[in-house]
């Protein structure tokens, strides 16, 4: 919470390769730019400071945070109610 995971710059990199979303246990910046974006994006909450990027991270890993297990493979499903994560893909309700 001491600094954002997530600032406009690499929203917009997610976006342009075809993300539809993230979810950040943390915080994030540049709100208001990130919104116009093709980027669904969840944040506890939002502070101005960057992250010093170290260049460190692991990929297709089990993470757990909000007492919810993300699984590689796993669907997740986000609006401004909440997030869903289902092993399968679940058939959405037509507007």
């Amino acid at each position: 919470m001491r600094h954002a995971l997530l600032g406009d710059m690499l929203a917009e990199k997610a976006a342009k390769n075809g993300w539809e979303g993230i979810i950040i246990y943390g915080c994030i910046r540049d709100v208001d730019v990130i919104m116009e974006t093709e980027l669904g994006v969840q944040a506890l909450a939002t502070n101005p400071l960057k992250t010093d990027k170290r260049g460190l991270g692991d990929v297709n890993v089990k993470v757990k945070f909000g007492g919810v297990d993300f699984v590689p493979g796993q669907f997740v499903y986000a609006d401004n109610n909440g997030i869903i994560v289902s092993p399968q893909k679940l058939e959405m309700p037509e507007a």
